[in-house]
């Protein structure tokens, strides 16, 4: 390699430029993959993108020898070949690491050292980046600026395009929300509702301590929660409470409404099961799924809790509103049956130490004794009464 670092300023140039012009990221790895390749003279390079939320590969772009005992890994193997905790990694003899799994006859066998380096994009994406020689091959401390620094650049490549996508799926996302929340306003009564739903939503995901990008995937899902009434009969709407056999069916078709409605939007894909299952129940009894505890998306149960609170503190069209005690009262009954004991316990720290997010704070005073039960104790003792709250008409 060239000890006076001319290749390498007028690579990382060459690179640099592509990145500012708009390329497409997949052309920018492409072009880093290739050159670390051929300037270091090495067996091929491979550039992945991971997405940890969803644990998956994203993207993998790679040159040279196609090395599949590596490029054909899975998420979960990748992470093990490569301890993304260390700055770097460096294998000395691929051929018999056990780390590395055989996919290929001959392939493992043609393969010497590998050094990995690891890149931060922005959540939940990071990247790898590995360069593989036929032979036992650590890199020197300039062939490691150069590698690093390439690396860097597709990264800065990614972060770009994500940044940019971000900006237009929150002008996209802005679109539909106020598309939502304008139809909700026509009625006086549910006028405000899936605001203060998502709000009350976002309250009790930070008090659950949960990252920055669940709590707004929840806060955007409580605008959204109700978008599958758009397809309902205003008839059936104004008659909550008092529905017939199939109007009731006709109702519990609103969260897969919803989710029809948010799944063409590929920006709405984490949002949309939350949409889907939010009038699933704890015990299993709820709708469209069935699905129980753990296995409904924890923003769909916490969005349950606020949804029932919100719906009897303001009333509906059939169903009068009812008071701050009574509306406690309904969701201490419901712990462990119809919702998760964790959630109840943080909304009512919530409620308590924010008692003007719903204009409750003239009867807060009444209610604070309701709210210091312990849920997990009242979730055995309601599992075993099997004691349904009287706060919820069965058509709810």
């Amino acid at each position: 390699m060239d000890d006076s670092y001319h290749s390498f300023f007028k690579l990382f140039a060459k690179i640099s430029k592509k990145i500012h012009s708009g390329r497409e990221v997949t052309d920018i790895l492409k072009c880093i993959v290739e050159n670390i390749t051929d300037t270091m003279a090495a067996k091929g390079c491979i550039y992945w993108i991971l997405n940890h939320q969803k644990k998956i590969i994203a993207t993998k772009i790679s040159h040279g020898f196609d090395y599949r005992s590596l490029s054909e890994t899975d998420y979960q193997t990748l992470l093990t070949i490569f301890d993304m905790s260390k700055p770097r990694v460096f294998i000395k003899d691929a051929r018999n690491d056990t780390r590395i799994p055989d996919l290929e006859r001959l392939g493992k066998r043609r393969v010497g050292s590998v050094t990995g380096l690891f890149f931060d994009i922005l959540k939940p994406y990071s990247g790898i980046l590995a360069v593989y020689f036929s032979e036992y091959k650590p890199l020197n401390s300039r062939e490691f600026e150069l590698v690093s620094a390439l690396g860097e650049q597709g990264a800065l490549a990614l972060q770009k395009a994500i940044g940019y996508d971000e900006k237009m799926m929150g002008v996209y996302r802005q679109i539909v929300e106020g598309f939502a929340l304008a139809i909700e306003a026509k009625d006086r009564i549910t006028h405000g509702h899936s605001q203060r739903v998502a709000t009350l939503s976002e309250l009790i995901a930070r008090k659950m301590e949960l990252d920055e990008h669940e709590v707004k995937n929840i806060y955007h899902a409580g605008i959204l929660h109700d978008i599958g009434k758009i397809g309902m009969e205003d008839t059936v709407l104004e008659h909550l409470g008092q529905l017939s056999p199939n109007e009731l069916s006709a109702i519990r078709q609103h969260p897969v409404l919803g989710a029809k409605i948010l799944s063409p939007l590929t920006f709405f894909n984490e949002i949309e099961p939350l949409v889907r299952h939010h009038h699933e129940l704890y015990d299993g009894t709820g709708y469209p799924d069935g699905k129980k505890g753990d296995d409904i998306p924890l923003g769909a149960r916490i969005i349950t809790v606020c949804d029932a609170f919100e719906t009897m503190i303001s009333g509906r069209p059939q169903i009068p509103k009812k008071g701050l005690s009574f509306a406690i009262q309904a969701l201490q009954e419901g712990v462990g049956i119809r919702f998760d004991p964790k959630i109840v316990q943080a909304f009512f720290e919530v409620i308590r130490e924010n008692p003007d997010v719903l204009d409750i704070k003239g009867t807060m005073e009444s209610s604070l004794a309701l709210l210091k039960k312990d849920m997990a104790n009242l979730a055995d003792q309601n599992l075993f009464e099997k004691k349904f709250s009287n706060g919820f008409p069965a058509n709810f």
